[in-house]
């Protein structure tokens, strides 16, 4: 069981490192873009599609990073309530959040992956200058899912077994000072 455990962490990380750049490629690229119409505006020879595929790489980023971001704990969190409880209360309060994550993180992609399916199956395009089939800018929300389902379920098998959510290192602490 352990070894199953620490595989799913392991695979995790990779998960989120590929999410992390792939986001960070996709920053670069939209950054890239950016630079490029603006040179090519000031030439006064305006690139037509250059705000469209930046609208799509901003939609993709937001989506992409969601993995990563909850790999690192970059989420934000409402913990008042956690916070003023004891330390067994708030592994409680942590895993039902997690679970809670991973539902609906689940129940995400799965209304994505539905929403793929449909607009490849119509063959829709988007209305604009590009005409750019729509299952493929959905399938970044896909994506996306999938990178956050599966870090919420990292985290909650790190704090099942380890009662925290990184695999390594100290406990936060305020945690330790009241379970001492």
């Amino acid at each position: 069981m352990a070894r199953i455990l620490t595989t799913i962490a392991a695979t995790g990380d990779k998960l989120a490192a590929a999410s992390a750049a792939l986001t960070t490629a996709v920053m670069w690229a939209l950054a890239a873009l950016i630079l490029y119409d603006v040179v090519m505006r000031t030439l006064n020879v305006p690139v037509l599609w250059a705000a469209e595929i930046s609208v799509y790489a901003m939609i993709a980023l937001a989506f992409l990073g969601a993995g990563a971001t909850q790999n690192a704990d970059g989420h934000f969190r409402v913990t008042f309530v956690r916070d003023l409880s004891p330390p067994r209360w708030r592994l409680a309060f942590d895993l039902v959040a997690a679970a809670m994550t991973l539902l609906l993180a689940v129940l995400f992609t799965l209304g994505a992956f539905y929403a793929v399916s449909f607009s490849y199956s119509l063959g829709f395009k988007t209305s604009t200058l590009l005409q750019i089939p729509v299952w493929i800018l959905q399938s970044f929300v896909l994506l996306g899912g999938i990178f956050l389902s599966l870090a919420a379920l990292q985290e909650l098998v790190m704090l099942a077994v380890h009662g925290r959510r990184e695999t390594a290192g100290p406990r936060p602490e305020s945690d330790e000072e009241e379970t001492a």
